[in-house]
């Protein structure tokens, strides 16, 4: 594949690009958005670099415009209170009770992502639900693997209060 041959990097590796950020924002609209600012983001990027590893920006860069995207959506809506969340409530009883506390989980990370610091929140996102090694989130992040693990520590940190009610293990005693 030619470095520069734009429809094929997209025909490869839309699919990778478009399920990263849907994952990340579980809406249609701000997926379509965010899916062209990534391939633009990745445009401008490869003019003053050479890419050896395509599938690993792009899915990088799909994690920082997503958790930008959830940025600027938390910041629109600012928890609005209304009859909507009855009706969620109505709908999620339909549902199965692991659905829907899957649902719920997912919510609060989103939610919560948007809290952290931009770095923090990639990280965590790489490793955590996309599975890329220190190694290939250290390349592009373009730092080393040491901070990469401090980034997700600190996240974890960060996140576990928020993640309390979801604990469902008991607590050993000491």
């Amino acid at each position: 594949m030619k470095p520069h041959d734009w429809e094929e990097l997209c025909r490869v590796h839309g699919p990778l690009v478009w399920s990263t950020v849907y994952r990340v924002l579980s809406s249609r609209e701000d997926a379509l958005d965010c899916y062209q600012e990534v391939f633009l983001d990745a445009f401008r990027r490869s003019a003053d670099r050479t890419v050896e590893d395509w599938p690993s920006l792009l899915r990088w860069l799909s994690v920082r415009r997503a958790i930008d995207a959830l940025r600027r959506r938390s910041r629109q809506t600012a928890l609005v209170q209304s009859d909507s969340e009855s009706l969620v409530a109505i709908a999620a009883a339909a549902q199965s009770p692991g659905k829907v506390e899957l649902q719920e989980l997912m919510e609060c990370l989103t939610s919560e992502l948007a809290k952290l610091p931009a770095r923090q929140a990639e990280a965590f996102w790489l490793r955590s639900v996309e599975q890329m090694s220190y190694a290939e989130i250290a390349t592009q992040m373009q730092t080393d693997s040491n901070e990469v693990g401090v980034l997700i520590h600190r996240a974890r940190q960060s996140l576990r209060p928020a993640f309390k009610a979801f604990d469902t293990c008991p607590q050993e005693q000491s």
